[in-house]
């Protein structure tokens, strides 16, 4: 192998190395086990990955880009802290988009074994609830990431790179918030789940202006919520 291949593949390790650690950092962040305003310190997540600092710094600055770390001279990477714009701003892009996709999917016509798996989810987060009790621990996580992947599904459906980048983008913001500040009441997280049936139903019959009014609609109710408890925190 020569010089320039070796360099080659030293990169391309590095690159794999960068990737890994950038993955695991956006999903620490996400799924709220980095918080808002946490600060990054490069020695400890080295140690952590057991890795260099190098890859660690290259990985930051890749979170920074993704806009969910920022960056401060002499204070270094901190967890991004969203304002009640950046929420505002992000539901606002979401209900467009996710409207928008839900057009186009329905449009396309919905492939049988989608409808089917998504119907199967909506079923388990129904059983997941009981009577008005809200839902805690094991069964809020499920819930949750049903709620994800239904929403992640269907706009994995619109063949277009470009609008999933920019799906993905304004997902975020409200992700973490959700994560946080999560409704847990039994008959709210019941409302939504019928909103999503409401939603395919419209979908599978291919509805295309119904459901695109309906999914807008779905994402206004949990974005008037964070926006509420976030005027309601300390210093909101």
């Amino acid at each position: 192998m020569t010089p320039f291949s070796d360099e080659k593949a030293t990169g391309t390790v590095r690159s794999e190395q960068v990737g890994s650690i950038m993955t695991a950092l956006r999903n620490r962040v996400l799924e709220g086990k980095l918080l808002p305003g946490t600060k990054l310190k490069e020695a400890e997540l080295a140690a952590q990955f057991g890795v260099s600092r190098t890859p660690i710094r290259e990985a930051l600055v890749a979170a920074e880009r993704e806009g969910l770390v920022t960056y401060e001279t002499n204070r270094g990477y901190t967890v991004r802290q969203f304002t009640r714009r950046d929420l505002l701003e992000s539901y606002e892009m979401r209900a467009l988009l996710e409207g928008h996709g839900c057009r186009i999917v329905a449009e396309r016509g919905l492939p049988l074994d989608v409808e089917r798996a998504l119907r199967h989810g909506l079923d388990r987060a129904e059983a997941l609830m009981s009577g008005d009790s809200p839902l805690e621990g094991e069964a809020l996580e499920q819930w949750r990431l049903l709620n994800q992947r239904f929403h992640t599904t269907l706009m994995g459906l619109v063949p277009s790179g470009l609008f999933n980048r920019s799906f993905q983008t304004v997902y975020r913001v409200p992700k973490i918030y959700d994560v946080l500040e999560m409704e847990k009441d039994g008959p709210t997280l019941r409302q939504y789940n019928e909103e999503h049936r409401r939603i395919l139903d419209a979908i599978a019959r291919r509805q295309s202006g119904r459901v695109e009014f309906l999914m807008r609609e779905h994402l206004q109710g949990p974005c008037d919520l964070l926006l509420r408890r976030m005027e309601e925190a300390p210093g909101g």
